[in-house]
């Protein structure tokens, strides 16, 4: 089976874009350092899941960015991942994905389309922002993963990124990894909660927040 990761940037305060759905407030972050590990995720996956806003985003810059003879050489591997992926919108608009090599529109409902990804051969799916689509996505407690790329800035508004959920999401901590521009990545899995293992998760979580205070 399967992993649905969702890969998502979020400010200090919980926000994964400004009010206007703006993402430039990270891009000061990204050097080296980031582009190696994001492309090792990237690389790690053969298929990405986008919702309409961030598809319409993502995809103009893609294109061009791959016919750009003057483009920076230091994210290319990660250019060409992006090329090759498959890349599935979903969208109640939109009637083509366009000319992004390798896009398609869901064609089913989303529940039935995630079940048959996860249950056929392949490497990790991967969502990028899509903040409503990921939403849907939890509330059919479809998501395996949420790596978070915390960045040490706070904004004074934003959309954050599980305003909509009223239910309770039970989350493991799995892994910290920080960088030297002050970007912390924080993986949680989906656990199989039971009373045994709570007190272990709780440990768990005390164990990462120390390190975070820590380290």
């Amino acid at each position: 089976m399967r992993r649905l990761i969702v890969s998502m940037n979020v400010t200090l305060n919980g926000y994964m874009a400004d009010v206007n759905g703006g993402l430039a407030w990270h891009a000061q972050f990204w050097n080296d350092e980031i582009a190696r590990a994001v492309t090792t995720q990237l690389a790690q996956a053969d298929t990405i899941l986008l919702g309409r806003r961030t598809f319409e985003a993502m995809a103009p810059y893609w294109i061009n960015r791959q016919f750009d003879p003057l483009a920076a050489r230091d994210d290319a591997e990660f250019a060409d991942l992006m090329l090759r992926h498959e890349k599935i919108v979903f969208s109640r608009t939109l009637t083509r994905a366009g000319n992004w090599l390798n896009s398609r529109l869901a064609g089913k409902p989303i529940s039935r389309e995630v079940q048959l990804l996860k249950s056929a051969v392949g490497k990790d799916i991967l969502v990028y922002g899509s903040g409503k689509l990921v939403i849907a996505l939890a509330r059919l407690n479809a998501i395996d993963e949420y790596r978070l790329w915390v960045h040490p800035i706070v904004l004074k508004a934003g959309r954050p990124l599980f305003k909509p959920i009223s239910e309770r999401l039970q989350l493991a901590p799995c892994s910290i990894t920080k960088f030297r521009n002050g970007v912390v990545l924080i993986c949680y899995e989906k656990p199989v909660i039971s009373n045994d293992n709570r007190s272990e998760m709780t440990g768990l979580s005390n164990i990462i927040i120390s390190r975070l205070c820590t380290d």
